[in-house]
């Protein structure tokens, strides 16, 4: 699971949260694989809403799950990825115990968890801007889950079809770009040490300029 801060925490980064970041590469991967499988099936399956319900429901437990275990892109404190975990687990667990409607509490469950997910990532990205080199990625991913989030809490008349597309693309879409950001977090130490190299050496050179006399 993607996971950012949305409170400015580091204002620079050092080798061992590079490193902390880097080895949750594997976390993100394995939730964009499930996240495009599962988005292909929401799209494809032949859904009742009794069906969608258990579906959706067992999802967001699984990635919630996962959710806990993984370390934030940013290199924030992991609490965020915890906090984040549960709330994603309890709208799972909600999704089966809510009484009402199967339809209306999958696209209300999901539409306000888009839209607390996307809104952290995109105050995340924003505030981790100086130092984060995947920011915009990051940007990227938060307001396509706030978009698709006021589509389906603005909608209270949604149809069947209309839920199962919206969750679906979004749910590939999203594991599309965790797939992307899993490669990005992984080659981190390595982008860490080249930019640690070129900082040496500039003041290197701009501590012994070329042509200066002993």
């Amino acid at each position: 699971m993607l996971v950012t801060s949305p409170i400015d925490e580091l204002h620079r980064w050092t080798r061992a949260q590079v490193n902390a970041v880097s080895k949750g590469w594997w976390v993100l991967l394995l939730t964009g694989v499930i996240g495009i499988a599962a988005g292909g099936v929401i799209m494809f399956g032949r859904w009742t809403a009794d069906d969608l319900v258990v579906f959706v429901g067992t999802l967001l437990i699984i990635r919630g799950a996962l959710t806990v275990f993984s370390v934030p892109v940013d290199g924030s404190m992991r609490s965020w990825s915890i906090v984040l975990g549960v709330v994603e687990v309890f709208v799972g667990v909600g999704v089966f115990a809510w009484p009402g409607p199967a339809l209306l509490v999958v696209a209300f469950s999901v539409g306000w968890l888009l839209l607390f997910r996307g809104a952290m990532a995109v105050v995340g990205a924003i505030t981790s801007r100086g130092y984060l080199p995947f920011w915009g990625l990051v940007l990227v991913t938060g307001i396509l889950e706030v978009a698709v989030a006021i589509y389906l809490l603005g909608r209270p008349g949604l149809t069947l079809i209309a839920t199962v597309l919206a969750i679906g693309f979004a749910t590939v879409l999203y594991g599309v770009l965790e797939i992307v950001l899993a490669f990005e977090v992984k080659s981190l130490p390595q982008r860490f040490d080249d930019l640690t190299k070129r900082s040496d050496t500039v003041l290197g050179r701009q501590r012994d300029p070329v042509g200066s006399k002993p």
